[in-house]
């Protein structure tokens, strides 16, 4: 009640996310990973899509505290949002995708992100969740990273549910199911194991609902999410910005 109407997308590109560089950061940067997964890397190290060492850290994949409560990451529109959590409840339907099944059977869940992201095409009511095999948008550093063809990472803007709707419409199940081939395929093939659970995670939680519409407010973060992050919260603002 009384919160503010947006929607959620959904990316993972690998670069270096913006609040892991000092400057970005309202207090201390958040962690990155380099090629190997292993956090040692500096908040001065370049970003691995713009030729530098350092990439998202894999354990920054969204996961369920419950069947109706899960936890994650998101990129937002530009602005002073380092470290800000928000409390998103999904409304049961798509923001572009017609009749979704995905998004009808997401209704009432709710999430709480984190803002580690910014987007200069993410709008200000748009939530871009960091969720592997989402696609990787504008940057791919993933191709590099995990040794895969760009093909394999689905399509540019949506990832494996974007292909997968190409050949299955809108059946919930096929495309369930053809996105969970992926998420093996692609990452547990390979020993990923965090981006293989988080990639599970959109099938069995998130429902693979295709750009959800949901209402947000700002909340002050959980302790199980800064840590991970390793970037504390913010003061909670009481505004739809």
């Amino acid at each position: 009640q009384g919160g503010c109407n947006g929607y959620a997308t959904r990316f993972w590109d690998c670069c270096k996310p913006h609040c892991a560089w000092s400057a970005n950061a309202n207090g201390s940067p958040m962690k990155s990973c380099n090629r190997a997964d292993d956090n040692t890397v500096n908040a001065d190290t370049g970003s691995s899509c713009s030729g530098g060492g350092a990439y998202t850290c894999h354990d920054l994949s969204p996961w369920a505290l419950s069947g109706n409560i899960a936890y994650g990451y998101a990129a937002t529109s530009s602005g002073d949002v380092c470290g800000r959590c928000y409390q998103l409840q999904f409304t049961g339907a798509s923001y572009n995708a017609g009749n979704d099944p995905g998004s009808a059977a997401l209704a009432g869940k709710q999430m709480i992100v984190q803002a580690i992201n910014v987007g200069f095409d993410v709008q200000g009511e748009q939530f871009d969740i960091l969720v592997p095999g989402g696609g990787v948008g504008r940057f791919n550093a993933c191709s590099d990273q995990w040794g895969v063809s760009t093909n394999e990472l689905g399509v540019q803007y949506g990832g494996f549910l974007a292909t997968c709707k190409q050949m299955h419409g809108n059946n919930h199940g096929a495309l369930k199911t053809c996105v969970l081939v992926k998420c093996t395929s692609v990452f547990q093939s390979r020993g990923l194991t965090d981006l293989a659970t988080g990639c599970r995670w959109f099938v069995d939680w998130f429902q693979v609902a295709d750009n959800p519409s949901l209402v947000y407010r700002e909340v002050a973060c959980p302790q199980e999410i800064s840590g991970k992050s390793q970037m504390g919260g913010r003061d909670v603002r009481n505004s739809c910005n």
